[in-house]
């Protein structure tokens, strides 16, 4: 095991199957087939909004960010797959810092379809909600 390209080798395979998990949780969850599938989005009592920005863009991000490692660690081809890998891993981290920054408001369209309602009625909610509190 001391060969530094088998090391290499497992290293790239193990970025990529990290990536193809995080990309295929994250496409199980975004078509939210089922009522496990949609619980990242919360239940009547509201959601966290890390769950939300994760599942949305900080696990596609991830798995990029894994595919460019990957691309990159391969040995005697990695040089010229850091053309392609190298933004990748920009991309994914982009994705994964915007997925981190709370104070920063996601856009509907990234957002499944079938997730868009229940993000409206949540706000709703929470404005009837602030607006009680102040009544009171």
């Amino acid at each position: 095991m001391d060969d530094p390209v088998i090391i290499r080798l497992l290293a790239a395979a193990g970025f990529a199957l990290v990536g193809v998990l995080c990309l295929l949780y994250s496409a199980w969850a975004r078509a939210g087939r089922s009522a496990r599938a949609r619980r990242w989005m919360g239940n009547e009592f509201g959601s966290t909004p890390n769950d939300e920005r994760m599942t949305v863009l900080g696990l596609p991000g991830i798995g990029l960010m894994c595919f460019g490692l990957a691309a990159v660690t391969i040995p005697r081809i990695g040089l010229y797959l850091a053309v392609i890998g190298a933004p990748l891993l920009l991309l994914g981290l982009a994705a994964l810092f915007l997925a981190l920054m709370l104070f920063i408001p996601l856009p509907d369209a990234i957002y499944p379809r079938w997730a868009r309602p229940v993000r409206h009625q949540r706000r709703e909610q929470e404005r009837a909600m602030k607006a009680w509190l102040r009544e009171r």
